[in-house]
């Protein structure tokens, strides 16, 4: 049996331990002018997977994608840090139609892609989809996270006064998407923002 260096094999362990599993998947319909379109989509909605998304992954089958659950509707942000597969993005509105669009994601790019406008959930799909079936702003989407409709109205009045307590965590009070800067920004998945002072929007997908 041919030995190898220490090196070489945990480099390759780490490399398989990488490999992100796919999880089951939930139908998704786009309606589009040409008719209906299907996906199968893996849900993120915990702050785990919304942090993870589609990292590490480096193939996903053709009509295969993940559909992340924005709650409240807030404006939010995606990057494609760790994210090595190319990915077309669709922001869904409120009520359930495609806001915004963005084409053939850069693979570990850290640029941020922001919203226009708050978005109920936003749809990560294999590079070249929306050309390929046509896809458009103004789309309907059908899927059972979008049947469950949240407005900004839901979301509750923020504390006024000197003495007013700030909420946290990922369900807090929106206020607008969190963007990370500096080096020491955090390295894979959603940005959770830090500190007593921190954005209650949630994460940063």
């Amino acid at each position: 049996m041919k030995s190898f260096p220490l090196l070489l094999v945990l480099a390759f362990l780490t490399a398989c331990s990488e490999e992100v599993v796919q999880k089951p998947t939930t139908p998704l319909i786009i309606n589009t002018s040409n008719g209906e379109i299907r996906f199968n989509v893996e849900v993120a909605k915990t702050p785990e997977e919304l942090q993870t998304g589609l990292m590490h992954r480096t193939q996903m089958p053709l009509n295969n994608g993940m559909i992340f659950s924005i709650y409240p509707v807030r404006p939010t942000g995606m990057w494609m840090k760790n994210t090595k597969i190319a990915l077309d993005m669709l922001f869904i509105a409120p009520d359930a139609t495609i806001s915004m669009i963005r084409e053939n994601t850069v693979p570990m790019s850290e640029d941020l892609i922001i919203s226009r406008d708050p978005v109920r959930a936003v749809v990560e799909l294999n590079a070249g989809q929306v050309k390929r079936y046509g896809i458009k702003i103004g789309d309907k989407v059908n899927h059972d996270i979008l049947s469950n409709m949240t407005t900004l109205s839901d979301v509750p009045p923020q504390p006024q006064g000197p003495g007013a307590v700030i909420p946290k965590g990922p369900n807090a009070a929106a206020a607008g998407p969190v963007i990370p800067k500096g080096p020491n920004a955090a390295a894979a998945g959603p940005v959770i923002p830090k500190g007593p002072n921190a954005a209650a929007a949630g994460p940063v997908i």
